[in-house]
C-alpha cells in the first residue's frame, strides 16, 4: 500500500510540473508577486521615476525657495540692517540704480539725521585723477532739508566708505576733493557708520575743531580704538572716533563692572578703570559737592567707565577720557570745567540728565566761539548740553 501511495505522489508530481509549463500566462501572474521585473518586462522605463520632470522639481525647489528666503529674509536688528544696506555697495557702480546709492549713502548715519539728508553720488569718473588734480564735482542725488550730506561710497576705493557730514565737516571734505585749504573755524562731525576710509576703519564719528588744534596733540596718529588724528599737521587733521553699536545692557544691581564697562566700545572698556558709587550715592548733591567716587577696578589705558548713576531713573553708566572725567569730577565736587583739552564720553545705553538715545558728549572748550552754531533743543542732531558754563558740551548721537 506505501508503495502505491508513494507511486501516486510521484505521479502527481510529474502532472503538475508538465502543467505548470503548459499553462497559460494567467498563472504566471500570480507568480509575478515573487520576481516582478522578470514578469513584466515591458514596465522597466517607467521604473525610472528619478529621472522624470516633477521629482527634479521637487529636489531643485526647496533649494530656490532657500535661496530666495536668504535674500528676502528682513534684517531684524540695526546691525543686520547696517549689514544689509552695506552690501549695496557691492554692487557696480554701473549696475547700482539711484535707490541703491541712496540706501547706501543714508547706511553711513543715525536714521533720524539721513532721514532728511541731501544725497551726493560720484560721477561715471568716479574721482578721476584726483588727487594729481582735483576731482570732478559730485551729482545730487537727492536734495536734502537738515543741513547734512550723506555721500555715496567712494567708487576707487577697496572697502564701503559711505559717510554724512554736518555744513562744517562738508566743507572739510569737499576742501580735500578741490585740493584746497579746510576752514579755519567750526565744529564739524562726519559719520561712517559703515567704517572704511584710507585705512580701512571700523564705524567711527570724524570730529573736525580746528580751534581746538592746540590739544590736538594730546591724541596719537596710530589707528586704534582710542581717539587718534587722521591727516595731522594739515588743514584737514582731525580726530577719529570709534563709535560701535551699543552692547547689551547690564543693570548695576546685577554686574557693576559689566554695567560700568556696556557704556563704550568693548576695546576702550577691557582695560578702562571702572568706579562706583558709594552706599550714599550722591548724598545731597548738587546742594553740597557729592561724595567720592570709588574704585572697583584699576585700568591702564587711561579711560574711567563708572556704573549708572543710582538716583537717576534710567540706565546711564558712562566712559571718559582723561579730559571728560576732569569735566565729570568738576560737576559733582561744584567746580568749574578745564579751559583746554578734548574731552569724549561715550554713553552708548543713553540716559543722562534728558534720558537721551546712545550718544557721546563732546568737550571742547577752545573752540566754544563755534559753539553757538548748534542748538539748546535735544534732538538728533548736535546740541548743547549745560549751555553758557564751563561744562557745556556737545551731546551727539551715537545710532
Amino acid at each position: 500500500m506505501r508503495k502505491v501511495n508513494g507511486l501516486y505522489v510521484v505521479i502527481l508530481l510529474v502532472f503538475w510540473s508538465l502543467s505548470a509549463c503548459q499553462s497559460s500566462p494567467e498563472p504566471v501572474g500570480s507568480t509575478s508577486q515573487v520576481d516582478p521585473p522578470e514578469a513584466e518586462p515591458t514596465e522597466e522605463p517607467t521604473v525610472a521615476v528619478p529621472t522624470e520632470e516633477p521629482t527634479v522639481s521637487v529636489v531643485e525647489e526647496p533649494t530656490a525657495t532657500a535661496a530666495v528666503e536668504e535674500v528676502m529674509e528682513e534684517p531684524t536688528t540695526e546691525g543686520e540692517m547696517a549689514k544689509s544696506e552695506a552690501d549695496l555697495s557691492e554692487t557696480p557702480e554701473s549696475a547700482a540704480t539711484p535707490e541703491d546709492m541712496i540706501a547706501n549713502a543714508m547706511s553711513a548715519a543715525p536714521a533720524p539725521i539721513a532721514a532728511e539728508a541731501t544725497i551726493l553720488g560720484y560721477p561715471e569718473e568716479g574721482r578721476g585723477n584726483w588727487p594729481e588734480e582735483p576731482a570732478p564735482e559730485l551729482v545730487e542725488l537727492r536734495a536734502g532739508t537738515n543741513g547734512w550730506t550723506c555721500i555715496v561710497d567712494i567708487p576707487d576705493t577697496p572697502g564701503n566708505d559711505p559717510m554724512c557730514l554736518n555744513e562744517t565737516y562738508l566743507e572739510v571734505f569737499m576742501s580735500s576733493l578741490t585740493l584746497t585749504d579746510a576752514p579755519s573755524t567750526g565744529i564739524g562731525f562726519g559719520y561712517m557708520l559703515q567704517g572704511g576710509g584710507p585705512v580701512g576703519s571700523p564705524p567711527h564719528i570724524m570730529v573736525f575743531a580746528p580751534e581746538s588744534n592746540d590739544s590736538i596733540g594730546a591724541f596719537g596718529t596710530e589707528p586704534g580704538p582710542m581717539p587718534w588724528i587722521m591727516f595731522p599737521e594739515t588743514s584737514q587733521q582731525h580726530l577719529m572716533v570709534l563709535l560701535p553699536p551699543p552692547a547689551e545692557a547690564v543693570a548695576a544691581e546685577e554686574d557693576k563692572i559689566a554695567n560700568a564697562m556696556s557704556a563704550a566700545p568693548a576695546p576702550i572698556a577691557a582695560e578702562a578703570t571702572i568706579l562706583g558709587y558709594p552706599e550714599e550715592g550722591r548724598g545731597n548733591w548738587p546742594e553740597e559737592p557729592a561724595p567720592e567716587l570709588v574704585e572697583l577696578r584699576a585700568g591702564t589705558n587711561g579711560w574711567t567707565c563708572i556704573v549708572d548713576i543710582p538716583d537717576t531713573p534710567g540706565n546711564d553708566p558712562m566712559c571718559l577720557n582723561e579730559t571728560y572725567l576732569e569735566v565729570f569730577m568738576s560737576s559733582l565736587t561744584l567746580t568749574d570745567a578745564p579751559s583746554t583739552g578734548i574731552g569724549f564720553g561715550y554713553m552708548l545705553q543713553g540716559g543722562g540728565p534728558v534720558g537721551s538715545p546712545p550718544h557721546m558728549m563732546v568737550f571742547v572748550p577752545e573752540s566754544n566761539e563755534s559753539l553757538v552754531a548748534f542748538g539748546t533743543e535735544p534732538g538728533p542732531f548736535p546740541w548743547i548740553m549745560f549751555a553758557e558754563t564751563p561744562s557745556q558740551h556737545l551731546m551727539v548721537l551715537a545710532r
